[in-house]
């Protein structure tokens, strides 16, 4: 079906008996342990409302006691608005949809890029999850690793939710709803979207072919500020311990032939040592006794060409200055008794600025401006967003309708500081958290804290297809910490898993590595067995600009994500299903090695003519093939009709010449 021929399937719907709303009253319980949920919904009063007849643009469902109304709009996309009988507060709508067809998207999916069967919460929590992890290391310890190990999907959550999904028929729906919500895909030719509470809309996007549709929905959720170009010029290299390390550790790295684009201290303002490992002192000013001269160091980078990152996230540490300030000022997230609502990330607690009270925005954006901008910081991470508890009190009102929001709010702060510093063209941000709108106001996302390891469900083979869910779902540049980050007892990562990640990650919108929690456990860029290959990879990288600088315009014009599953141009029933493998841009197929100890690796080629990157032997597409992956030979292949294809083919590894 055509873009037309498919609203009309659907709009027909409304009056055809296909479509009926479910309309409800209802209790939510819900419980947060570390920014992870448990929730249940208690319904009752339930009502199931069909048809009944039409005014114009006006369209009322009854059940011959209650009623809802949908009135259509078009902005350019068709809206639908509801107005429900008072009293009712929870939603469904019920669609028919065809049969045989895979879902995408409704966020950052970790283990499952095809949604199919499947039932998506749209509610930002923490993907790591206590004792998901624990009974991992009880597994891994009696069986060994198993990398292919996942957990049943009911029990994942994401760092970023998005209430959207994406068809391989070339439509999707988009919610404009900020409350708790399910979307289900689980029964064949069927979808039901819920809400706890009446959306305000939900837009029905259509499109010709799969980047249309994307570039719609990117254009829905909004266009994410440009990345600065020195991002490019290599990679941004994870450093911590203090001047004389860092300016130890630059130097070695340029020794050894690293591209070095920044320095990214996530300690630059302090740390604490505790059972988790080496963290970060949560209180958002140059630590100086740890980084004596940090301003002079800076400077010193600038005038070589690198830049200096540092950290920043909601939360103040109990007892630390800023947090005093806050506390007397009343600027933190409080429980009903007026205390502050501390909460335990880890080990320590903390307190949630609260982003819905304007002087504390006004006062959190300063902080930035001041702290880290005027400093001389050229970026940030900024973690977290997403541990707004339920059962707080917040000044801008319920905290249940105001927590998918709380990763927004974040990145418009930071977003607000860069713009009015007027800084936009060298500051480089990069959220974990998002939901609806954030993509708009981040230069980045990237995938969370990973483990360093090789599973599929928290590993490196957990990447793809988180990145090419955010890809269906508005997001239009992702990256990942080479290397993964969370680090516990046994699971530390190795220097084989270091390599593997930065031969993958030279085919992504930005290099940058990670310590992790217990640096001294992982195997680091400057390891023996790791630092050769590293500044190769770093090389490849800057090296691939011009590809990549193409692959930025075409989504900051075109509005098309650059990380792209194989079914936005092949219509292959494996392009459809496959999450091991990645297009970056139309013209590089990408297929990193996502095991241990291996020499050779499956690939799918889809139906094109084909050229191995490195090795420059040319495939026909339509096939599984199997190729040599020694370590240090980054897999990758190129369209053999691409225009950059004097550029893929003046790549070649260097090393030991």
């Amino acid at each position: 079906m055509n873009k037309l021929e498919l609203e009309k399937f659907f709009l027909d719907q409304l009056t055809n008996g296909d479509c009926r709303l479910i309309i409800s009253r209802h209790k939510a319980k819900y419980k947060m342990n570390r920014g992870s949920f448990k929730t249940h919904d208690s319904l009752h009063d339930v009502h199931t409302l069909a048809f009944e007849h039409r005014e114009g643009d006006r369209y009322l469902f009854s059940d011959g006691k209650v009623g809802a109304e949908i009135i259509l709009t078009r902005d350019p996309f068709i809206k639908m608005h509801f107005h429900v009988d008072f009293g009712y507060d929870h939603f469904s709508i019920v669609f028919k949809t065809f049969e045989n067809e895979h879902f995408y998207g409704a966020g950052e999916q970790y283990t499952n890029f095809d949604l199919s069967e499947k039932t998506v919460p749209i509610w930002v929590s923490e993907h790591q999850q206590v004792m998901k992890i624990a009974m991992k290391l009880l597994r891994e310890r009696v069986r060994g690793p198993q990398p292919d190990h996942v957990s049943n999907f009911r029990q994942h959550q994401s760092y970023c939710s998005v209430p959207s999904f994406i068809s391989s028929q070339n439509y999707g729906f988009y919610c404009h709803s900020d409350t708790y919500g399910r979307i289900h895909l689980e029964k064949k030719g069927e979808v039901r979207i819920s809400f706890r509470g009446v959306p305000q809309s939900i837009s029905l996007l259509t499109a010709d072919d799969p980047k249309e549709l994307a570039a719609k929905l990117c254009e829905l959720v909004g266009i994410g500020p440009r990345v600065p170009s020195w991002v490019g010029d290599g990679a941004i290299l994870a450093v911590q311990g203090g001047t004389e390390v860092l300016r130890k550790k630059y130097q070695e790295a340029k020794e050894k032939g690293i591209k070095v684009a920044a320095l990214w201290a996530q300690d630059w303002c302090g740390h604490v040592v505790t059972s988790f490992g080496y963290q970060v002192y949560w209180n958002w000013a140059a630590d100086e006794e740890l980084y004596k001269g940090l301003k002079e160091f800076i400077a010193e980078l600038n005038a070589d060409g690198v830049r200096f990152l540092g950290y920043i996230n909601t939360f103040l540490k109990e007892g630390s200055p800023l947090y005093e300030e806050a506390k007397k000022n009343r600027f933190l997230v409080r429980h009903e008794n007026g205390e502050v609502y501390l909460v335990k990330s880890t080990t320590f607690d903390a307190g949630i600025v609260d982003l819905t009270n304007p002087t504390a925005y006004e006062w959190y954006k300063g902080i930035i401006k001041k702290n880290m901008i005027e400093y001389g910081l050229s970026g940030w991470m900024a973690d977290f967003g997403e541990y707004l508890p339920t059962d707080s009190i917040v000044y801008g009102g319920d905290p249940k309708k105001l927590h998918n929001r709380w990763p927004s709010l974040w990145a418009k702060c930071c977003y607000d500081a860069v713009q009015e510093s007027g800084r936009q063209d060298e500051i480089f941000f990069f959220n974990r958290a998002a939901y609806g709108h954030t993509f708009q106001f981040t230069n980045s996302m990237w995938n969370g804290d990973q483990h360093v390891d090789y599973s599929d469900e928290y590993g490196i083979g957990s990447v793809i297809p988180a990145s090419l869910s955010l890809s269906c779902s508005g997001c239009g540049v992702v990256h990942s910490d080479i290397g993964g980050y969370t680090t516990v007892m046994f699971m530390k990562r190795d220097p084989e898993l270091l390599r593997r990640w930065s031969e993958m990650n030279i085919f992504t919108p930005v290099f940058r590595t990670h310590e992790g929690n217990r640096p001294k456990d992982n195997a680091q860029f400057d390891h023996p067995e790791v630092v050769e290959e590293f500044a190769e990879n770093s090389r490849l990288f800057a090296e691939l600009r011009p590809y990549r600088d193409h692959v930025f315009d075409e989504y900051y014009n075109d509005h098309l994500p650059m990380i792209r599953p194989m079914f936005f141009y092949y219509e292959d029933e494996e392009g459809f299903v496959n999450q091991r493998e990645y297009l970056f841009g139309q013209d590089l197929l990408v297929t990193p090695v996502l095991r241990k100890g291996v020499t050779s690796w499956k690939v799918y080629l889809p139906k094109d003519k084909w050229v191995q990157l490195f090795t420059k032997q040319k495939f026909e597409g339509g096939q599984w093939i199997e190729v040599p992956s020694p370590l240090g030979l980054p897999l990758a292949f190129y369209r053999e009709e691409s225009k950059f294809a004097p550029l893929f083919e003046s790549l070649s590894i260097k090393k030991g010449e």
